[in-house]
């Protein structure tokens, strides 16, 4: 489909698009299943899984792109001047010649403790602030900002004349992104995806068959600002980068001011039945198609870069550059990744609708009603992203992509929600690859926790700093008014995904070898740092900080008793006390833990009947805000549920409802949605999922802001599928007193949008796979689908209620009085279940 500029030119694809629908959403007999081929109209193929653009990027936030987890692309989709924006996964500008220190302040605890046990909160914090000058602290310490590598641009104005129609366009299945145009009766074609197989980015540039294309292809700087500008208060800079051109080949090389640091880019360009030849600066290319092939390598010392390219140009002329070759080893294994999970909901007349169209229907829907269509591609959307920017490291604040240097929060790993809510997909939808990439980042600065538990606080253990840029963990981002340095619960949260991954796949080797070790020294933590008691014998979390928010009757974030820190702590003994066998504790081990857990602070409930952020008497809720970092023990955590904890779930419901959106960030609206999954809050999911799709946090690239129509950003992106699947499956492992089970449809809302679909290959936390749940309201009727790797008994739980239940051999199953039906599944051997509701 060519997309015309013109208003009356869109009404008319508008129209077109609709006879590529299934059905009518209003038809009673809906169907579920995607087209069976991709779209075709006007002669240019829509990918079934992806989506598509009426107009090229107009900025670079516009972009489409692709990645492999390590490089990644961001392709504007202008026919005649292409702009591609390069990325790779360790480019961080260097702010310092050598990381601050963590200044050795444990001798003002006590000082501090005195103070906040007194109710002088500033005063406390600003003493421990004075103490940190006073060893040397020179002051907030930001992480080094993620920046581009470079652009490569396109000019082929040759082949563009008269009037011009183009599509861009992203295959989510196999990360291929397309720019496709007509130009005075003749089409061309751009083709760009990044390789798993080979790890570099590839670029095709061709016509129809007998039709020539022309240009010129450069690599400039995407650094926009101006050079005087490019050193700043907080240090860093980069030397002029030495471009070069040569026939057949681009080079870029760029070092740090601030650090031996550098990276370098290389492109080699494969003209068949044609030319690519320097002109000096850049090459000029006529030819039947032009493959370009893209390397880019960190380099960590500098003095070896002229090596580096060296060995890039090599490894490059080693690739075979047949393009299609290419793309087919590339996909197979990004499809199989993607492929995992799938979502459907009844088919409607916008299902092939271009990105924009669908956007602005939901914009314009009465009450902002879902629009499935939308829904399902920003769920495709938000998996197809996670894939793509799960390499080394997991996806940091922008995913994987940025074009420009120096962005908000320096584009890094924000470690007190941010990165938490990017990862929360990877379990549920079976992508081991992202939790690895996940634990690489982790584990890769538990030597900077030490740093900070024995410096800040003179404790053994672990503790978190609470931001990264990959490199280093220490904790030196506080300042006068934020107080990062008190922030005790980090790291625990950071395990936590790690737990889950062996929840979901008994990967007992990982726990025991890789993950509990760092628990135990958590738990070390915690142990040294809990020495103060309340007028019960309670141990005291003091100082304590519940991010980024402060009471409402105290001038300092500085607190005590921050509910989240409670339920950190609370949670890790847990963990370790349930690990007795499996994890080879002693009955020593777990005895000191048991008692520990037992010293802790209860949970406390406001006048309001809301559970308090601060588990403390003395200090006041402040509703209006962004984190939601006290309603911990109802999500990541498990902690509090309508079945175990009945009293202190009524208060989280009181709390969540009672929250503002504070400044309305996106990763607070898909915050408060997961904590709605676990609330079973369907219209707490359903009303902050529309208005994260309503309210112009959507790019026309579908990525998404961090506020409407600013920051880009992808916490909401990522976090999205994990929404999905948590508002459709729930899952609790077995313990001791508890038989694993699986709740269906826990905070589905039914509306028009939702009220049929299925989803197939959602992990859980029993290691049981949902391989397909399907569900129809107009039918009140639930379908299911379960394997597991083990025997294991298994509770199925629908909290609408359960009319009848039976295996998909016709034998009927008794339902208890709580909705609950149980079963055993048979290793490696599917059951189908179907339940009749209420």
């Amino acid at each position: 489909m060519f997309a015309c500029r013109s208003e009356s030119a869109f009404v008319w694809l508008l129209a077109l698009a609709v006879f590529v629908s299934n059905a009518s959403f209003a038809n009673a007999e809906k169907s579920l299943q995607p087209t069976k081929h991709s779209p075709s109209i006007a002669g240019v193929s829509i990918p079934k899984r992806g989506s598509w653009s009426e107009r090229p990027a107009e900025i670079w936030q516009e972009a489409f792109v692709t990645g492999n987890g390590t490089l990644g692309a961001m392709v504007f989709g202008n026919p005649a001047n292409e702009r591609i924006v390069l990325n790779h996964e360790r480019l961080y500008e260097p702010l310092l010649d050598s990381p601050c220190p963590v200044p050795d302040i444990a001798s003002a605890l006590p000082e501090v403790r005195r103070l906040m046990r007194e109710g002088k909160y500033a005063e406390a914090y600003k003493h421990s602030f004075q103490s940190a000058v006073d060893a040397g602290f020179p002051g907030i310490q930001w992480t080094d900002p993620y920046h581009p590598a470079c652009a490569l641009t396109i000019d082929q104005a040759a082949n563009v004349s008269g009037d011009v129609s183009s599509v861009r366009s992203v295959d989510f299945q196999s990360g291929e992104v397309a720019v496709q145009w007509e130009s005075s009766g003749k089409s061309f074609q751009r083709h760009t995806f990044v390789s798993r197989g080979d790890n570099v980015i590839v670029t095709r540039v061709v016509g129809e068959p007998g039709q020539r294309v022309k240009g010129t292809v450069r690599l400039v700087n995407q650094d926009s600002r101006p050079k005087s500008k490019r050193t700043d208060q907080k240090g860093g800079g980069y030397h002029d980068p030495e471009i070069a051109a040569e026939d057949g080949w681009l080079t870029y090389h760029c070092k740090y001011t601030k650090s031996p640091r550098g990276y370098a880019v290389a492109v080699r360009s494969i003209a068949k039945n044609g030319t690519c030849e320097s002109n000096g600066e850049s090459l000029d290319f006529d030819c039947e198609q032009l493959v370009l092939l893209i390397a880019i390598e960190s380099i960590e010392n500098d003095d070896l870069s002229r090596r580096f390219t060296g060995k890039l140009k090599t490894r490059l002329s080693e690739i075979d550059a047949d393009y299609d070759s290419l793309l087919a080893r590339h996909a197979d294994v990004h499809r199989e990744m993607f492929d995992r999970v799938d979502l459907q909901l009844a088919s409607t007349d916008n299902d092939h609708l271009s990105n924009e169209a669908l956007i602005r229907l939901q914009k314009q829907s009465a009450d902002e009603q879902l629009q499935p269509a939308l829904l399902t591609k920003m769920f495709d959307m938000g998996r197809y992203t996670l894939i793509s920017s799960s390499g080394e490291w997991p996806p940091n604040l922008m995913g994987l992509w940025n074009g420009d240097w120096r962005p908000d929060w320096s584009g890094d790993f924000t470690l007190d929600a941010n990165v938490n809510l990017q990862i929360s997909a990877a379990n549920l939808a079976a992508l081991p690859e992202a939790i690895a990439s996940y634990d690489r980042l982790v584990m890769g600065v538990v030597g900077d926790w030490r740093t900070n538990a024995k410096n800040l606080f003179g404790c053994r253990g672990v503790l978190s700093g609470i931001r990264t840029d990959g490199r280093h963990n220490l904790n030196t981002l506080y300042s006068p008014s934020f107080p990062g340095n008190l922030w005790i619960s980090g790291a625990q949260w950071l395990l936590l995904p790690m737990f889950e991954h062996y929840q979901t796949t008994g990967d007992v080797r990982y726990l025991k070898e890789r993950l509990l070790p760092v628990m135990k020294e958590v738990a070390l933590f915690y142990e040294d740092y809990l020495t103060e008691r309340d007028a019960n014998g309670d141990r005291m979390f003091v100082p304590s900080y519940s991010p980024e928010n402060r009471p409402g009757n105290s001038n300092s974030p500085a607190a005590i008793n921050a509910t989240m820190d409670i339920a950190c702590c609370k949670q890790v003994l847990t963990q370790l006390i349930g690990l007795k066998d499996v994890g080879g504790l002693t009955d020593e081990e777990v005895a000191h833990y048991e008692k520990l857990l037992d010293e802790l602070p209860p949970y406390l409930v406001n006048d309001d009947g809301a559970l308090k952020e601060w588990a403390y008497v003395a200090l006041d809720d402040n509703y209006d805000h962004r984190h939601v970092s006290h309603l911990y023990p109802v999500w990541p955590g498990h902690e509090i549920n309508p079945e175990d904890t009945p009293e202190w779930f009524e208060a989280a419901v009181e709390a969540a409802r009672r929250r503002g959106r504070g400044n309305g960030s996106a990763h607070g609206l898909a915050h408060m949605a997961l904590i709605g999954t676990r609330l079973k809050d369907a219209d707490l999911v359903e009303g902050n999922l529309r208005f994260m799709l309503s309210r112009d946090y959507l790019l026309p690239s579908l990525f998404t802001y961090h506020n409407p129509r600013r920051i880009y950003n992808a916490d909401m992106l990522h976090s999205l599928p994990a929404v999905v699947m948590e508002m459709l499956v729930y899952s609790r492992p077995a313990t001791s007193q508890r038989t694993a089970e699986i709740e269906l449809l826990p905070a589905l809302k039914e509306t028009p949008a939702l009220a049929v679909g299925e989803i197939r290959g959602v992990r859980c936390r029993n290691q049981v796979t949902v391989t397909s749940l399907a569900w129809d309201f107009e039918k009140s009727e639930v379908r299911v689908k379960l394997m597991s790797p083990n025997q294991v008994p298994l509770n199925i739980r629908v909290r609408r209620g359960i009319v009848s239940a039976e295996t998909g051999a016709g034998e009927l199953l008794p339902v208890d009085g709580n909705s609950l039906v149980a079963i055993e599944l048979q290793a490696d051997k599917e059951i189908e279940l179907t339940f009749r509701l209420r």
